[in-house]
């Protein structure tokens, strides 16, 4: 059609959407009125009325054929049809409350679970940080670099046209007499420009900002803002004590903005990187001058046009020229030096990676939304045994197959949208509980599970997958059934003898394979991570307790630091309830606080180096702990001198250096990625310790050095750590934080805990992990049984018939009991062998690609337990399911069904 008549006829074709009553008035009256002129020119000719009116309406050929024919015109058939099926499948689903009921529970609670599941991987891994600018274009480096080295990688000024470098640090705030434990970042001028964020109030930092000797400036989220300086509008420009200096508040952070990569690096305060060591210990020694500290995170925002690969293969090729240049001890190994990462991402990952990531999920969710779509398909066809006259005489009359399956498809597809949209509501409301999830740990991250847009969409494709997945074949099958059988009126059907190929079992088969598959996948996960658990940690929890000090970031200078930490020891140790007291710059079993220097060790001159975790600790550190020496000797006084070449190490270090070689009495070296370090002689080797979640032997190895004055006289990154066994008597928290304060009032402890604590807190989300997936192994379990049960009950209702017969002519009830449970026997059999193979393959693929998988099913996936309980409880509940329905089919009565036939 020409332009002009399409704009003649869509408004036509819209005000018969709109005004339907009135078009449709309109057009009764006019074809009435060419009615009435056939009848009387007819009556004209000398017919009689009678004859008229009929002869009249075979000119016409009838009037609601005519006014098909109109409509037809309009072009908005579909329409109509699409409003007529929409009607008539609500009052279909009306008039059968308990399956709508039914139907809508069992697929909306399998939609709430994968959207929320979905909702969960989307706020923790594909979000961008909230309120930065152009996130696609942020690359972050996944390793760690030095501040010269970033200045060079960032000469390349034709691959980035912004970048930026930052560390993060814990800082001592003070403001109207509270003193505040805070996370923050040390941040480059660039660091809000390559964001292209906007700040609350004030300004961000300048180029002004980092010159040598200008008073420190600082920037605060809008969280402290709000929370720790009431929001007060005339901030700026105030001044807060930052670890005992002061500091002038330029600017306040945007609502929701807690850093780059807030999951890994979150913060509340933001100083410059130039700012002096009195606020910032971090860079005291020259930090910006130095290769063997890589502490920064450097971010980078490429040209127009450049792809991450070309950065990353120049950026290798000059990680490659540092080496030889600075002749690093790793310049030979095989591998790239630097890799890349989306930098915009509220947790950065490879790209690569993500597939398996979003994999994870959809494995957990998508069984059990096979499991949930399966046993609504065998309702469906259930219940359309029930209409297969109806859809017989419909079809009798005219009505084609494919609009049959059209208006099955559509009841579907309104049970579908009423499951995804209670799904959806389900599913926010549980990661709105999610994200209330406050973590035990003193960093400022706070969780945003909320469906977006994203996840909107992917419960609107999940609800169209439903439709498909649980409708189609039920109702294809459902309008193929013989014309015949279905006009009779008992409605029976003629059942072959052996029925395990036809669609209803090929369902019960999927179910059964899925839920075995769900219940393994989360019995692997659940028993690896119980180990990970339940391990013996290799130190004595009990009344032990322990307080963090960081008397630098009170204020204290470093000699005052040293002689204060040295007066708080003796004042502890001489308390009646104390049993023993150290020092340490770490503790077993935390979640935070890491060193953030990769500390090497290996035997001088050897060439074998291991990367290890370092523990700077007082004499009596292993004792109060109750950690064991193996051979050698503990730390003693005369160790702790700025002179001590004293070393212990732990079984993993012995292990990895030394190679079965006695380590007593070696000279070990210990450094940093790039330089080399302190040499010492090893004293003693002390016993394997869990520092967070190991399986078996695969426990870190720890370089124990001793804590030397002039280490006290520094910053650590958490402050060192008074460990105290105690005595059961009174509050010993309370009791440990008065008695530091008496020492000396500038200094404020923090995070008093037992071990007991900080071992509850480091396995809660490993706990929630089990929760979780025990709740979904369970949920599957119940479907899948209450479908099979579903499933066997409708198949012996449908062959009442059958029985009655087979019991008439001589049928025992036993072998009526047999037939129905051989059936139900091997689905069972032929599920339980699919579910097990499919749930290997699953849980052997994630463990390919997912690290937390495989340390988890580890030593739990040819668990004996695990292979012989879960398929031995499916298969009693499954044969639970049929047994009742063929116990029940040994009660038909023959009589009633000799009668009815």
């Amino acid at each position: 059609m020409s332009p002009k008549q399409w704009l003649y006829v869509i408004p036509l074709r819209l005000r018969s959407i709109f005004h339907r009553q009135r078009v449709e008035s309109e057009l009764d009256e006019e074809l009435r009125f060419h009615l009435g002129m056939k009848i009387e020119e007819n009556i004209a000719k000398g017919m009689r009325p009678e004859e008229a009116r009929r002869s009249a309406l075979l000119a016409i050929g009838g009037l609601d054929q005519r006014k098909e024919e109109c409509r037809d015109t309009r072009g908005l058939r579909w329409l109509d049809d699409l409003r007529r099926d929409l009607r008539y499948g609500l009052r279909t689903l009306a008039g059968s409350p308990v399956f709508t009921a039914v139907a809508l529970i069992s697929l909306s609670l399998g939609i709430a679970v994968a959207s929320a599941t979905f909702s969960i991987m989307n706020g923790l891994v594909l979000r961008d940080v909230p309120a930065i600018g152009e996130p696609d274009s942020l690359l972050v480096f996944e390793q760690a670099l030095s501040y010269p080295d970033y200045k060079r990688y960032c000469e390349r000024i034709p691959l980035f046209s912004a970048s930026t470098a930052y560390t993060h640090a814990q800082f001592s705030v003070s403001d109207r007499g509270s003193t505040h434990r805070i996370w923050g970042h040390l941040v480059s001028s660039s660091y809000f420009t390559i964001l292209r964020v906007n700040p609350a109030l004030g300004r961000f930092f300048d180029r002004q900002d980092e010159l040598p000797g200008r008073a420190p400036s600082v920037v605060l989220s809008y969280e402290f803002w709000k929370n720790q300086i009431g929001a007060d509008p005339n901030a700026i420009g105030k001044t807060l004590r930052v670890n005992g200096q002061a500091c002038t508040v330029i600017g306040i952070g945007p609502r929701d903005f807690q850093g780059a990569s807030p999951m890994n690096y979150g913060a509340d305060l933001w100083l410059p990187v130039t700012a002096p060591p009195g606020v910032a210990p971090e860079l005291a020694e020259g930090t910006l001058e130095r290769r063997d500290r890589p502490i920064f995170h450097v971010l980078v925002r490429l040209q127009p046009g450049v792809l991450p690969e070309r950065a990353e293969a120049e950026l290798d090729a000059i990680a490659r020229q540092i080496e030889q240049e600075t002749q690093d001890h790793g310049r030979d190994r095989i591998g790239r030096r630097i890799t890349l990462l989306p930098g915009g991402k509220v947790a950065p990952m490879p790209k690569q990676g993500l597939p398996y990531i979003t994999g994870y999920c959809f494995v957990l969710g998508g069984i059990i939304l096979l499991i949930a779509s399966a046993n609504v398909a065998n309702m469906l066809l259930a219940r359309s045994a029930g209409r297969r006259k109806e859809i017989a005489v419909r079809l009798t009359i005219g009505a084609s197959r494919a609009r049959l399956v059209r208006q099955l498809l559509t009841e579907c597809a309104l049970i579908s949208s009423g499951a995804g949209l209670l799904g959806f509501v389900m599913a926010a409301l549980l990661t709105k509980v999610a994200s209330r999830i406050q973590l035990p740990y003193p960093v400022p991250l706070h969780f945003d599970f909320t469906p977006d847009a994203r996840v909107l969409a992917f419960t609107f494709a999940l609800t169209a997958f439903t439709t498909l997945s649980f409708g189609l074949a039920p109702a294809v099958q459902a309008t193929g059934s013989s014309l015949t059988i279905g006009l009779k009126d008992d409605g029976s059907t003629v059942i072959r003898r052996f029925r395990c190929l036809n669609l209803r079992s090929l369902l019960v088969v999927s179910q059964v394979a899925g839920s075995l598959a769900l219940l393994l996948i989360t019995g692997f996960l659940v028993i690896g991570h119980r180990k990970l658990v339940n391990g013996t940690p290799g130190f004595n929890s009990q009344d032990l307790y322990m307080i963090s000090v960081d008397a630098i970031r009170d204020g204290l200078n470093g000699a005052e630091s040293a002689a204060y930490f040295n007066k708080v020891l003796n004042r502890i140790q001489t308390q009646p309830f104390v049993v023993s007291a150290a020092l340490g710059s770490h503790t077993p079993m935390e979640m935070i606080g890491r060193p953030s220097e990769p500390v090497l060790a290996g035997p001088v001159g050897s060439g074998v180096l291991s990367m290890e975790r370092r523990f700077d600790v007082s004499h009596g550190y292993l004792s109060a702990l109750s950690i064991p020496i193996l051979r050698g000797r503990d730390f003693g006084e005369e160790d702790e001198t700025d002179g001590s070449t004293a070393v212990i190490i732990n079984e993993a270090v012995a292990q990895n250096c030394f190679q079965g070689k006695d380590p007593v009495g070696q000279r070990i070296e210990i450094g940093t990625q790039g330089a080399g370090g302190r040499v010492g002689y090893v004293v003693g080797i002390a016993g394997r310790i869990r520092d967070g979640v190991s399986v078996g032997n695969q426990l870190p190895g720890i370089v124990y050095l001793p804590l030397r004055p002039k280490d006290m006289a520094r910053a650590f990154s958490q402050g060192l750590t008074l460990v105290v066994r105690a005595r059961p008597t009174g509050d010993i928290l309370v009791n440990l934080q008065r008695e530091i304060k008496t020492v000396d009032v500038r200094v404020v402890p923090f995070h008093p805990r037992s071990m007991e604590d900080q071992m509850d807190q480091i396995l809660l989300g490993i706990r929630v992990v089990l929760l979780v997936y025990g709740a979904i192994g369970v949920f599957g379990l119940i479907l899948a049984s209450v479908g099979l049960a579903g499933l066997t009950s409708y198949s012996v209702a449908q062959r009442r018939h059958e029985i009655g017969i087979r019991m008439a002519i001589g049928a025992q009830r036993i072998n009526i009991f047999g037939m129905v449970m051989k059936e139900g026997i091997v689905l069972i059999a032929i599920g339980t062998i699919v579910g097990f193979a499919a749930a290997r393959v699953a849980i052997r693929a994630l463990a390919g690609f997912l690290s937390d998988v495989a340390r988890a099913t580890e030593t739990s996936a040819a668990e004996p337990v695990l292979l012989f309980v879960a398929p031995t409880l499916l298969a009693f509940l499954a044969l639970l399911c049929c047994y009742l329905p063929a116990r029940r089919a040994t009660r038909v009565d023959p009589l009633e069904t000799l009668k009815c036939e």
